[in-house]
């Protein structure tokens, strides 16, 4: 009888093990670099050609190899970083399964070039899927040089699932600034295509993060420093008031090693309380530092995820430490009353017909104690307590009726529409909500859903006819704009330009704003323009969208009317004629329905009226 089980060649187990390891040319440039981190490099240089496709080189001054090291490298399971089994409890090192370069090795063509410190002589090897072509000595520099060329020569069904030059490139782009950001006391520099697009020298985090993302960005940031006795947790997050609409700029790292978690993600917004929005989401640039024996690293090939032995106390721990780097920034307010407050006469402050004058005696203050607790208000000796809660309780109804009475305001309006015209009622319901009464029931709008598929539509049609018009900005906005956004305003010029944004391209990665589209209100020119940019990032790593979808959504997304935006009634009825006027007006371009009507035969029903 013949037997089934057989042993795989090691060319094909590497091929297999391959695709764990290298599923695109972002991998191979993470794991280069890394072995050049753990080889003790300061100065490392990344050079990719189409988009990693055709070169992936990474040049470092670490220690180097001698040949034998060399040629055993590209064995599997070959590595200097381990032993034995223990040495997993206390691993420092960004790698250590030794299956990096056996498998780029198994589906590229691969040059090495290394030489120790006292080595006259260094090592050329050359590789091609698995076989060693050539191992001679070579004249070059100490450390280490490795260029991958033709990623997946040798498996076109890989090649082929790779995306455009464009998208991939982007995914290099973010490997290698979280890489960059991770170690700011390395030296980087990156080209691709001969153009160089950073040259990073060695610097404090904030200044790397400034090289980075632009000195304006690292201004909106505060510091954290907090640690325990087996922990540290330190970095930078972003103020409440500088937060964004998508996920974007948030660094997560574990003993210098990036990292993706969700719960720490959520611990880091839980942190916040209710200084952000839900919907709105902080940029942070956070390092753990962890005694290696409290985290499992050994869990995915790709090294990004970990287990901690106790992950609810890492959750509290990174929680409590964002909480007090706020404290410490001196952004939580409290109400407070100056010394000088004198409420003796209660009946005479309770008559007072101005709120204004009330409001002038409170002074709100920033402030808050280091034991974490509120501080005292101050009082007049002379002065009542519960004078005091009845002048702010009667200070606050008072505001809360004069808001109720606007937000509820009903107004009765002629709505003209075909083919029948139709007197209703019409108010705005808790600044989301646009509420109708009809001849025939009530009517629900989304507002900001409503809006979007407004601008959807007109931003599309735009695009197509490739015209718009555009409102004029009196004094051009200058923006500062990282490297990957200022390429991505330099490709979608036109389209934008089309939309009705005009500005001009300007040296070191800076957009003049001269005017916008006239559908999108003045005053917040800088945040609308880059919202649109990092919308239009999202989209495209998260959703395989043609480039004009993909910019129409973006801009009726951040352009369109927000929740919690107060509308009047112009502004309400001029939305509801828009919407109806739509191709498809029920639904946003994202599927979620923008009206529900109610007709009255139901409200009947379900008042069990007959």
């Amino acid at each position: 009888m013949k037997n089934n089980i057989k042993i795989l060649s090691q060319a094909l187990s590497n091929k297999i093990a391959a695709g764990e390891v290298v599923n695109r040319p972002e991998s191979v440039v993470k794991e280069l670099i890394e072995n050049s981190l753990d080889a003790g490099a300061t100065d490392i240089h990344l050079i990719i050609k189409d988009a990693g496709k055709s070169l992936i080189q990474v040049i470092d001054n670490g220690y180097g190899m001698n040949e034998d090291d060399a040629k055993m490298s590209f064995m599997r399971h070959s590595t200097s970083k381990i032993n034995e089994f223990e040495d997993l409890e206390n691993l420092m090192t960004l790698g250590f399964r030794g299956e990096a370069l056996a498998s780029i090795c198994s589906v590229a063509q691969i040059e090495m070039k290394t030489k120790t410190g006292d080595e006259d002589l260094g090592t050329l090897i050359r590789i091609e899927g698995n076989e060693f072509i050539e191992v001679s000595k070579t004249s070059c520099e100490k450390g280490t040089s490795i260029a991958v060329k033709n990623l997946f020569y040798n498996t076109p069904g890989r090649r082929n699932f790779l995306k455009s030059n464009h998208t991939e490139f982007k995914h290099i782009y973010e490997t290698f600034i979280k890489i960059a950001v991770s170690k700011p006391e390395i030296s980087f520099t990156f080209y691709n295509n001969d153009e160089k697009i950073f040259d990073l020298k060695k610097e404090t985090l904030i200044n790397r993060i400034r090289d980075i993302f632009t000195e304006r960005f690292a201004e909106t940031l505060i510091p954290v420093n907090y640690e325990h006795s087996i922990i540290k947790l330190n970095g930078y997050i972003s103020k409440p008031t500088f937060t964004k609409k998508a996920k974007q700029d948030q660094y997560l790292f574990l003993n210098g090693r990036m990292i993706y978690n969700r719960n720490l993600n959520f611990a880091v917004y839980s942190g916040y309380d209710d200084l952000i929005d839900k919907g709105d989401y902080p940029s942070f640039f956070l390092f753990i530092d962890i005694i290696p024996s409290k985290v499992d690293v050994n869990v995915h090939p790709s090294k990004h995820e970990v287990k901690f032995e106790d992950e609810s106390a890492v959750f509290g721990f990174v929680r409590k430490g964002v909480k007090e780097a706020l404290k410490k920034a001196d952004l939580i307010f409290e109400v407070r009353f100056e010394d000088v407050l004198d409420l003796g006469n209660t009946e005479e402050r309770l008559s007072m017909s101005n709120p204004a004058e009330q409001e002038s005696k409170f002074n709100f203050k920033k402030n808050y104690t280091q034991n974490n607790e509120y501080n005292s208000p101050k009082i007049n000796s002379g002065a009542k307590i519960h004078s005091i809660l009845e002048a702010s309780k009667l200070f606050t109804e008072k505001k809360e009726d004069e808001s109720k009475n606007e937000d509820n305001q009903k107004h009765i309006i002629t709505h003209k529409s075909k083919p029948v015209e139709e007197k209703f009622n019409i108010w705005q319901y808790n600044l989301k909500y646009i509420l109708c009464q009809t001849e025939t029931g009530l009517m629900i709008i989304d507002q900001h859903a409503a809006h979007e598929r407004v601008l959807y539509e007109k931003a599309y049609s735009s695009l197509e006819a490739q015209s718009s018009f555009s409102q004029q900005l009196l004094i051009p906005v200058r923006i500062e704009l990282t490297n990957i956004d200022f390429k991505i305003a330099e490709e979608l010029k036109n389209e934008l330009q089309n939309l009705g944004f005009n500005f001009v391209l300007t040296k070191n990665n800076f957009v003049e704003l001269t005017g916008l589209p006239s559908d999108v209100r003045i005053g917040n020119e800088e945040k609308i323009f880059q919202e649109l940019l990092d919308q239009y990032k999202d989209y495209e790593l998260k959703l395989n969208l043609e480039k004009r979808d993909n910019l129409a959504k973006s801009y009726a997304c951040r352009s369109a009317i927000k929740s919690g935006d107060r509308l009047t009634i112009p502004e309400m009825t001029n939305l509801i004629d828009n919407l109806f006027a739509c191709k498809m007006p029920y639904v946003c371009p994202h599927g979620r329905p923008t009206v529900i009507r109610i007709t009255t035969e139901e409200l009947d029903r379900r008042f069990s009226r007959t």
